[in-house]
């Protein structure tokens, strides 16, 4: 080992492609995090590296590779001095060193955004200085210069971990669970009842591009670990390859039988977890073995996860499921496939996996136990976790004041939230797409102000109306005559009966029936509470604001929408409400489209097939932003409408008996060959006859729409 320039040269380049790692974390985890969070990441990954060099050379190499106590730890080699007689030990360093560094940055994707990066960089100094060396000596130590005498205790009985799936991966994932146990998981992960809410991260594709960038740079991770440049390194590779794709494949078939779906991520952490897996036994099973240990690498990962989510820990980019669980699995594969001739350990097959669980539990204990204690004192002194205010805000702003043009847009776009201040326009950012953002926003901000200012023209002009009629019956009853017009009409192919019979010499009942192009008509039916002039009022102010509204610019249910929130808005302190129906007449598509607020059911009639027409939504004037849905129906020549307001089925006879809705719908379906249109009559009459002597209790009115057959066949 390290006797040629050969062997010193290829440690050189192996060293290069695990710092090239660097780069393939970089991009996995900044990747997986949210745009306000991304710098943060990417910071974290850069320190991370220069903290773990600095310690590694003062403390961490020494720990590892001096002259051992009792096979426990290294007493000297500090501050190690390099000389040009023996490049094999600066290069070892080095090698050494990019371990140290990738150990160290898992921690990062565990608990990314919402860790304060003071607190980050103490935990890599924790793992640089005493946690990866230490056990590093119990696994992997030996004098230098001597390669092949083995100084650690847990090598020396035979453990087996060639190039790190416990020593650099479980030693990351260990520390990594600490940590994100310590800190909490992010805000809105998990919710009260225990779901767990997805946060996808911002740029996948740059997730995708770390990943390959990780398992092309895992061709020196294993095949350095050689420490010669040997007939082995080919096979080492191609073992790591193998066990990548099986990881990979079984991640995403086991993952998608799972959720039913590819998850994005599975791909990613499946090959990381396959090559986390084969890193302990690269060198010592075969193709197939590795293909195995691959495949059952992606399961387990994807288990962890689940498992994890159980117990609400909140691993950002799945660092755990990736680095532990594929770090212990790959360890215990050594065991179980390692060829024992290769291994070279004089251990039986059982002694062999004893010693390897030894070696596992050895370091769960080290590197768990001691960043537990180290971590849980220096919170209770300084607080690992940044603040809510923080979190909420972006780490990249509240840890170093970096801001992206979306964070700009974002901040702005709050600010005018929380203030309620439209007046102005928000910054443009030119020739971005987040400055095209901005654009199309001001726009709407323009239309806003708008609209603004036609309702308070339109309030001012409502209020100034109501204080003039208030208590004037004759005017009132003069402008509820202009506006509803009761006249039978044709549109169309469109046989419409009108017939409103107000209980006093005004009325609670309004609608309205408008052509807005050939073949569309729409037609509004309303019901205000009361009747009377106080009833008639509140007509006149829904005419009002449904003429700004109907002229098809707004589909029904939105149509619905905005006169709830323009009610409430003018007339809040009446404290009055009124149900209503609009249906859209399609008879180019042979449609009707309708939204109901809260209104009775109406009939659509086909023949003697009579379909209700369910409310869709809340009645209007009850709540602000109230949701409205809409439906939709076939609607062919011989159909019919049969509209109507609660007076017609809420009156009683003599007997206290309601006529009702089954009344009137049996009265319909015996209607027989004669249309809609010419039956209102008959119900009508139909319904003096019920009541006979009672007089009537509440506003009636009813629309008869009937579809014409067509002249042509």
């Amino acid at each position: 080992m390290l006797k040629t320039n050969f062997d010193i040269l290829w440690m050189i380049i192996s060293s290069g492609l695990v710092f090239f790692m660097q780069a393939g974390f970089l991009c996995l985890e900044s990747g997986l995090t949210r745009t306000k969070n991304s710098i943060n990441v990417a910071i974290k990954n850069i320190t991370d590296f220069g903290i773990a060099t600095l310690v590694f050379y003062f403390v961490g190499f020494g720990l590892m590779y001096g002259k051992t106590n009792s096979g426990i730890v290294g007493t000297d080699s500090f501050f190690p001095t390099f000389s040009i007689e023996h490049p094999e030990t600066p290069v070892f360093f080095l090698f050494q060193l990019m371990f140290c560094g990738t150990a160290a940055t898992i921690v990062s994707g565990a608990v990314a955004e919402r860790m304060k990066f003071g607190a980050y960089l103490i935990v890599t100094a924790l793992i640089s200085s005493t946690i990866y060396p230490i056990f590093g000596h119990w696994a992997w130590g030996k004098n230098l210069g001597e390669w092949t005498s083995l100084t650690g205790w847990l090598n020396n009985k035979g453990f087996v971990d060639f190039a790190g799936s416990t020593v650099v991966h479980s030693v990351g994932g260990w520390v990594g669970l600490v940590a994100l146990t310590l800190i909490g998981s992010r805000s809105g992960k998990y919710s009260e009842t225990g779901e767990v809410r997805n946060i996808t991260g911002h740029n996948l594709p740059i997730a995708m591009l770390g990943t390959l960038i990780l398992w092309f740079g895992w061709i020196g991770f294993n095949g350095g670990s050689t420490l010669a440049f040997s007939g082995a390194i080919p096979g080492i590779i191609a073992n790591t390859m193998l066990a990548a794709a099986g990881g990979m494949a079984s991640a995403l078939i086991y993952g998608w039988i799972r959720l039913r779906y590819a998850e994005a991520t599975l791909p990613l952490n499946g090959a990381l977890a396959g090559l986390v897996s084969i890193t302990a036994a690269c060198h010592a099973v075969t193709s197939v073995e590795s293909v195995i240990i691959g495949f059952i690498a992606g399961i387990l990962m994807f288990e962890t996860r689940i498992l994890l989510d159980k117990l609400r820990l909140d691993d950002a980019v799945g660092a755990i499921p990736v680095h532990l669980t594929g770090g212990i699995w790959g360890t215990l594969a050594v065991g179980i496939f390692g060829n024992l001739e290769t291994l070279y350990t004089g251990l039986s097959r059982l002694e062999q996996i004893q010693i390897q669980v030894l070696g596992i539990f050895s370091c769960g204990l080290l590197a768990f136990g001691v960043s537990f204690l180290l971590l849980s004192f220096i919170n209770k002194f300084y607080r690992l976790r940044v603040s809510e205010t923080n979190e909420r805000q972006g780490l990249n702003f509240a840890e170093h004041r970096a801001t992206t043009e979306l964070t700009d847009l974002f901040l702005e776009m709050e600010y005018q939230k929380r203030t309620g201040d439209l007046s102005k326009n928000i910054s443009v950012e030119p020739f971005t797409e987040v400055g095209q953002i901005a654009e199309r926003y001001n726009l709407v901000l323009d239309k806003i102000r708008s609209n603004i200012k036609e309702k308070e023209i339109l309030t001012n002009q409502l209020e100034h109306n109501l204080n003039i009629i208030q208590s004037d019956l004759s005017t009132a009853r003069k402008i509820q005559s202009n506006i509803l017009s009761k006249d039978d009409k044709t549109i169309g192919d469109l046989e419409i009966t009108i017939r409103y019979l107000p209980l006093a010499e005004v009325g609670g009942d309004f609608f309205d029936i408008m052509e807005l192009k050939p073949g569309l008509i729409r037609i509004l039916l309303a019901d205000a509470t009361g009747h009377g002039v106080q009833a008639a009022l509140i007509t006149m102010a829904i005419k009002t604001i449904y003429e700004s509204l109907k002229r098809g610019i707004y589909s029904v249910n939105e149509l619905l929408y905005y006169l709830n929130n323009e009610f409430l808005h003018s007339f809040q302190n009446l404290n009055q409400f009124f149900t209503c129906i609009v249906i859209d007449v399609d008879t180019n598509k042979n449609k009707i489209r309708y939204s109901s607020a809260g209104h009775l059911p109406q009939f659509l009639v086909n023949g003697s097939v009579i379909t209700k027409l369910e409310k869709t939504g809340r009645m209007v004037g009850v709540t602000a932003k109230a949701p409205y849905t809409s439906k939709e129906f076939e609607f062919n020549p011989d159909s019919g409408l049969f509209l109507f307001t609660d007076g017609l089925i809420e009156e009683w006879n003599a007997d206290k008996e309601e006529f009702g809705e089954l009344r009137l719908e049996e009265l319909i379906q015996n209607a027989g060959k004669i249309s809609i249109g010419k039956y209102v009559d008959t119900v009508l009459q139909a319904l003096r006859d019920f009541m006979g002597t009672i007089p009537a209790q509440d506003d009636i009115s009813v629309i008869a729409i009937h579809r014409k057959k067509s002249t042509f066949s």
